[in-house]
């Protein structure tokens, strides 16, 4: 297993401790897309995905940009934490200046993901509430966020 394999391993189990020793060890790791998923994540998405609050914000303590975009939906991770409806995660992100009103590849910005989320869209993809999008939604709605 590579260690950019191992890192976003680690971030979708929530695995903090190896996390910081991965990226203590070779912290550029931080910034890189994952070897596995064809979709082009980033750690940072990898966590807004699988609701890691706290591997955020450790990948974000270790200069994580929250502005870069996934290969195949060309959306930052707020965007994702909104669309899996990950409001802990999504509050994260906001408080590290991610972009409220950023639009991905489908024209969706992160705050039109949560309400697609809240309708129940996009509930064949996520284990979230219909109450986690609506949270998702308020939260980025009260950071001036736009759909």
């Amino acid at each position: 297993m590579t260690k950019v394999t191992e890192l976003h391993d680690a971030v979708k189990r929530g695995d903090l401790g190896r996390i910081r020793t991965l990226l203590d060890e070779q912290r550029e790791l931080a910034h890189a897309v994952s070897a596995t998923d064809t979709r082009g994540t980033y750690p940072l998405h990898v966590a807004a995905e699988f609701g890691q609050a706290g591997a955020a914000r450790v990948l974000l303590d270790y200069g994580a940009d929250p502005a870069r975009r996934d290969a195949e939906n060309d959306a930052i991770a707020l965007g994702w934490a909104a669309f899996f409806g990950r409001p802990e995660v999504v509050t994260v992100l906001l408080e590290a200046g991610s972009d409220p009103s950023q639009r991905n590849r489908h024209g969706l910005t992160p705050l039109g993901c949560a309400v697609g989320g809240a309708a129940g869209k996009w509930t064949r993809f996520s284990d979230a509430t219909i109450e986690d999008w609506q949270k998702a939604a308020d939260i980025i709605r009260a950071r001036g966020g736009v759909e």
